[in-house]
């Protein structure tokens, strides 16, 4: 008898009357908002959907209210906000976040005909995450997905490092030394802490033969959703094609990141073990 007013229950739940209008409503308009990145004005999405155009701003407003949707003060576009992202996604671990990742890193290698690297910060470690090799020579054969060392004397660790305030590079240095991988490896914390402030200033950082000589890295940070670092991206090469063509092979590697930011901020992806992440109940 229970299992069949369970079924009773389950076959009444989905009847038309059962149904609110005005939640369906706002759903759609959530569908088709999530078809627009960029965003949509209310009559366009009152057009879109045969919404009457008063409905549509109540239903925007209530959507804007909850947090699920935004308004461009100058553009007066509404688009979906990152908590639509957050509330799905934001317990998607570091595996989930890598695999939305690496088509940039791919995208990356096949711009620049170099290998291209991704590092994440998962808020203990930063961790190489992700390999598109190059067809030339050029192979750094040391460095695998799953490395977390020498992040003092890569580009894609310095790249993170930059955006650490003194007590997080305090904490993260704590139990790690610097060791000297070349002689142009900065093996003093304080030096390290000297040159930061410049990557974040630039926007990329440089590993000049630090790691392997002969070899140079030009990485540039990735952001999550809220804005905090969250990941790298760079390509090898060699130090005489650097030489030649870095001024052209760094805007590529600048789009590459912003590329991958503006992926995370559509998704609504955190950084794993970011604050937003702990306040969860």
């Amino acid at each position: 008898m229970m299992l069949q007013d369970t079924t009773l229950l389950l076959k009444t739940k989905s009847t038309q009357s059962d149904l609110i209008g005005s939640v369906q409503r706002a759903l759609r308009i959530m569908e088709l908002l999530a078809q627009y990145p960029a965003g949509l004005n209310a009559k366009q999405v009152s057009q879109k959907l045969s919404l009457n155009l008063s409905t549509c701003y109540h239903l925007l407003n209530t959507l804007m209210d909850s947090g699920y949707a935004i308004k461009d003060p100058q553009t007066f576009l509404f688009r979906l906000s990152g908590k639509i992202g957050y509330t799905i996604l934001a317990q998607a671990g570091p595996a989930q976040i890598v695999q939305q990742l690496i088509p940039h890193v791919q995208a990356l290698q096949e711009a620049t005909l170099e290998t291209a690297y991704l590092s994440l910060w998962d808020g203990a470690e930063i961790t190489l995450s992700a390999i598109a090799e190059s067809p030339r020579a050029v192979r750094v054969k040391s460095l695998t997905v799953g490395y977390t060392e020498a992040n003092h004397a890569s580009a894609l660790g310095k790249a993170i490092l930059a955006y650490f305030d003194e007590t997080q590079l305090e904490r993260y240095f704590s139990s790690r030394d610097l060791p000297a991988y070349t002689p142009n490896t900065l093996t003093d914390l304080t030096a390290l802490k000297s040159y930061l402030p410049q990557v974040r200033q630039q926007g990329y950082s440089l590993d000049f033969e630090e790691y392997l000589p002969d070899v140079c890295c030009l990485g540039v940070p990735i952001f999550d959703a809220w804005g905090n670092v969250m990941a790298s991206i760079a390509i090898s090469l060699p130090t005489t094609r650097y030489h030649v063509h870095w001024q052209t092979l760094l805007p590529k590697v600048t789009q590459a990141a912003q590329a991958a930011t503006r992926t995370m901020k559509i998704l609504g992806y955190a950084r794993p073990s970011a604050p937003q992440l702990e306040a969860l109940p």
